[in-house]
């Protein structure tokens, strides 16, 4: 098992986008696992507890395409569409952040997480006090950090209220580009995708010709890949 370590704005090896997006009110961190995945390019997974089947097939492709891609998945360590997130990096190859909204001495490894687990490829961050107990506030709190540590935000599914939808709302005041999942019939299972799509985020949706949910013109936000062709056909997720 990792030592925990404690790191604050000060110290070498801090997230200098910590420090772009809070400013002198960075936050101490407490991590434990791969420390040398803080500063890599990544994507953060925001959604529903209790996602629908295509919200899942959704965050599994957008997960797995990602790892393989050599971009680190941040999540919340929730149930649903955070625990596919961090799941799928892993089964994929790829290596995933685990943002606590808790103190770290109250983490453990999820029952199901644990055969694709490897230390080498997670890391797990919290911004409390290491016996910090689980709060509504902290969860809303942990959604910044995982927002700052992202080098995009993708929301899966979003309510009309809830956390995802304020993880949203917040990416939208940052400069972390913010892409939502558009689906054909969103007034049922994703309402507040449509809200912010409307309010200026970027669209994800599937490539006609692959199968496969189009992520290029988020690689070309992270780190300037080739872009989608002009031929390519997008229908929804």
């Amino acid at each position: 098992m990792p030592e925990i370590v404690n790191i604050d704005i000060n110290d070498k090896g801090y997230p200098e986008k910590l420090k772009m997006i809070f400013g002198s009110k960075a936050p101490a961190l407490y991590l434990q696992g791969n420390t040398e995945l803080l500063n890599t390019h990544s994507i953060g997974f925001c959604g529903s507890r209790n996602s629908s089947p295509k919200g899942k097939d959704a965050v599994r492709d957008c997960a797995s395409q990602a790892a393989k891609n050599n971009i680190i998945i941040v999540s919340g360590n929730a149930s649903g569409i955070d625990f596919e997130a961090h799941y799928n990096a892993l089964f994929s190859g790829g290596a995933t952040i685990l943002v606590l909204p808790e103190g770290i001495n109250h983490f453990r490894i999820k029952k199901a997480l644990k055969p694709v687990w490897d230390w080498n490829r997670c890391l797990v961050i919290s911004q409390f006090l290491p016996d910090d107990t689980w709060k509504i506030y902290r969860a809303m709190t942990r959604n910044k950090l995982i927002i700052a540590l992202s080098g995009a935000m993708i929301v899966i599914e979003a309510g009309e209220k809830g956390g995802t939808m304020n993880a949203g709302l917040e990416t939208l005041k940052t400069n972390v580009p913010l892409y939502v999942a558009e689906y054909q019939d969103m007034s049922e299972i994703a309402k507040g995708n449509k809200k912010l799509l409307d309010m200026g985020a970027k669209r994800i949706a599937k490539n006609r010709q692959t199968g496969k949910a189009n992520m290029n013109h988020l690689y070309h936000d992270i780190f300037d890949p080739p872009t989608s062709t002009s031929s390519e056909q997008l229908v929804f997720l």
